[in-house]
């Protein structure tokens, strides 16, 4: 079955206080998509839709015609931004869907998430970390048998639900049947007023289908890159793993 990636590119980004948008950012002189869409490539992504807003036509001219696109017109939320890509997808099939401003995420993640994902037969899976100080993450929620019953974001969230330090990542796995059937039942009642993406684990949990989590170890992996500060950061630790990539290959020359 085809495994199709969406990667959610639409946002402004204001935080960066740039006219470029945010997603060509450039990390180690390239822009974080196409890290990111270099990845799925090399996890073996066959198909890939880029969902573009703010000033789209930029982002196309960048990424080029390797990938299909869907427009946001508007900015609605992370599951409207999905739903604007579900016309170019099959009932059969897989999809990963990742934000396009988490450039240090690397194939091995991508790989385990949907080796696992497929071996479990989950409706879902949301890859997962855990921070000492989850501040501005949205908060997983498990019941009393641990199983990932919803997805709290933090302005949502109550005193009790923000201790937990298990968070979302933001990059998901979803049967393709799943995740069209789920996504029309979406609402935006929460504070931002937007529809969520993160509500349909409680959506497919309702419909009594599974819905899984990975835990990734290595958290600095899903950084987002929000403003010129993380951008910093984002380059400070690409390098760190451009630095051990190329010790590893030379080690395999040597031995």
């Amino acid at each position: 079955m085809t495994t199709n990636a969406i990667v959610l590119a639409a946002g402004k980004g204001t935080r960066m206080k740039s006219e470029l948008p945010k997603v060509l950012h450039p990390v180690c002189e390239k822009p974080m998509i196409l890290h990111i869409i270099e990845k799925l490539d090399a996890a073996g992504v066959e198909k890939k839709i880029v969902v573009v807003g703010h000033k789209g036509e930029m982002v196309k001219e960048v990424v080029g015609s390797k990938v299909e696109y869907a427009e946001q017109t508007v900015q609605n939320g992370t599951g409207h931004a999905v739903m604007q890509a579900v016309p170019l997808l099959s009932k059969e099939g897989s999809t990963i869907i990742i934000t396009g401003d988490t450039p240090l995420i690397q194939e091995i993640t991508i790989v385990s998430l949907l080796e696992q994902h497929k071996k479990l037969d989950n409706d879902g899976t949301v890859l997962i970390t855990k921070f000492e100080d989850p501040t501005g993450y949205g908060r997983i929620i498990r019941n009393s048998l641990g199983e990932v019953e919803g997805i709290v974001e933090e302005k949502d969230a109550s005193d009790k639900q923000k201790e937990v330090q298990e968070v979302n990542t933001g990059i998901f796995c979803f049967k393709n049947k799943a995740l069209i059937e789920g996504l029309p039942l979406l609402d935006s009642n929460n504070s931002q007023n937007e529809y969520y993406l993160t509500d349909m684990v409680a959506i497919l949990n309702r419909q009594g289908k599974k819905f899984g989590s990975y835990l990734l170890v290595d958290s600095e992996q899903v950084m987002g890159v929000n403003d010129r500060d993380q951008l910093a950061q984002a380059e400070y630790v690409m390098r760190k793993y451009l630095s051990v990539s190329k010790q590893v290959k030379e080690n395999k020359k040597l031995s």
